[in-house]
């Protein structure tokens, strides 16, 4: 009777494993098929009308960084990742989904913290601003040629020299000049 009774637990105790390992197959299945179904209907996704750009601006001038959100045009409304990774060449699209796009890119200037004095195409010094994030615009004209400055210094003023502010331009001048 002893026996019988261990082969019924023994018994029951295989059909328990057995059990176990049903569900977890039926669950391994289910999440494998889940997550290939989401990969398909993620190349898929297309940009929704009110699409969020999360942009990363990197400086390597000064070092720093910019983050701006700004809503996708009006145009972009349907286009995939990829029409997107199209549009955005400059950019690495970091985060897809259609209601928000994150996305980053390093520029080889200064941020719009930063006056800049650099030589227009004439050679002829200027102060320019980072207004817009990726390029800089004329603030002031300093009518000073390129070449009135020292040779040491010429090479450093063509990339460009940044100052937090005009009292730091107008020191740095004054040194030049003594």
């Amino acid at each position: 009777m002893e026996t019988n009774q261990h082969d019924k637990s023994r018994r029951i105790g295989l059909a328990a494993v057995a059990g176990l390992l049903v569900i977890a197959t039926i669950a391994a299945v289910i999440v494998s098929f889940g997550t290939g179904v989401s990969a398909v209907s993620r190349t898929r996704e297309t940009v929704e009308e009110n699409c969020q750009l999360i942009q990363t601006l990197r400086y390597d001038r000064c070092g720093h960084e910019v983050v701006r959100r700004i809503k996708a045009d009006k145009e972009y409304k349907g286009c995939t990742l990829q029409q997107m990774q199209q549009a955005y060449a400059e950019w690495d699209i970091t985060s897809f989904s259609p209601a928000e796009i994150e996305m980053s890119r390093t520029l080889s200037i200064y941020c719009p913290d930063h006056l800049v004095v650099l030589p227009d195409g004439a050679g002829v010094l200027g102060v320019y601003e980072n207004k817009y994030g990726d390029g800089y615009a004329l603030r002031t004209q300093l009518d000073i040629p390129i070449t009135d400055l020292p040779e040491n210094v010429r090479e450093t003023v063509y990339l460009g020299v940044g100052f937090a502010s005009d009292a730091e331009i107008e020191s740095w001048l004054e040194t030049l000049e003594s």
